[in-house]
């Protein structure tokens, strides 16, 4: 069963190489639905962030997308706020799951707000004067998120760069994974110091991250910065949509689950095809 996953791992991969997410937002749901508890999904969700993460990471170095000095501040702020919140995981899983999932639909209508609105430029400029404390705090609250729910924090720091630091958007990318590779790997380790955790499960995932995660990362010359961000926007509403789904699911009918599922699968190969659109006229 777990050799089922490569193909999962590569196609949601190519994603999170293209937006700079770990790919946690259609791997949980994925575990989730295969029957497995909301702890062990999160981490498992770690592993597979932690291969995307290097890979993509590693790529988008090639292309000078990636900001060390941000980086390694958001990474190690992370790898301390995930210490606690996989405690916190821990101790609520299958108690208040649902809690969990509406915070992270607010954190996705906040950053799908960002993305989307008009830039700030009094206001990037002062948080300019405190570049190292605002990466802190976005490291600080991705971490917390990342091992709490699994998503790696990739969803968290790209929006927050964008409007706070004032990055491009291949460079907030580029700077995400990155800092996600620590994130990812202090969630893992504070998880295996405290459960049993499927490790081939794990590495079936990695390997297809490490498959699709590089063709992702290519794909972003093929764009230019506005087109990314308004298909990251596009990935939001997909995501927040997915997560109201699962919500109701929990209250009301729990065939809601496949339905989110369907959503973000479909979403992702709305984005595989438009990559096959953007490579076809080269082919010819």
């Amino acid at each position: 069963m777990e050799f089922l996953f490569i193909p999962v791992g590569a196609m949601v991969g190519t994603l999170s190489g293209f937006f700079g997410i770990g790919g946690g937002i259609i791997v949980v749901p994925v575990l989730l639905l295969a029957g497995f508890s909301s702890a062990f999904t999160a981490a498992t969700s770690l592993m597979f962030v932690l291969g995307t993460s290097l890979s993509g990471a590693f790529a988008h170095a090639r292309m000078k997308n990636v900001v060390w000095k941000y980086a390694l501040v958001i990474g190690g702020a992370g790898i301390i706020s995930t210490q606690l919140s996989n405690r916190i995981q821990l101790f609520i899983t299958g108690r208040y799951d649902w809690l969990l999932t509406l915070w992270y639909i607010m954190l996705l209508c906040y950053f799908a707000w960002v993305l989307f609105r008009e830039k700030n430029r009094e206001q990037e400029k002062k948080m300019s004067r405190y570049p190292y404390l605002a990466a802190a705090f976005i490291g600080g609250v991705a971490g917390f998120f990342s091992a709490l729910i699994g998503i790696g924090g990739g969803f968290i720091i790209p929006p927050l760069l964008i409007s706070w630091a004032g990055f491009e958007t291949k460079k907030a990318i580029g700077t995400t994974l990155a800092s996600v590779i620590f994130i990812s790997l202090g969630g893992s380790i504070g998880y295996a110091l405290r459960i049993d955790l499927n490790y081939l499960l794990g590495l079936c995932l990695i390997v297809g991250a490490f498959i699709g995660a590089p063709f992702g990362a290519r794909m972003t010359k093929k764009y230019e910065n506005a087109e990314i961000k308004q298909r990251l926007g596009k990935l939001y509403i997909v995501a927040i949509t997915a997560m109201a789904l699962d919500l109701l699911a929990i209250f009301t009918v729990p065939y809601f689950k496949w339905l989110s599922l369907a959503l973000l699968v479909s979403f992702m190969f709305y984005m595989l095809f438009d990559f096959y659109r953007r490579l076809k006229p080269m082919s010819q």
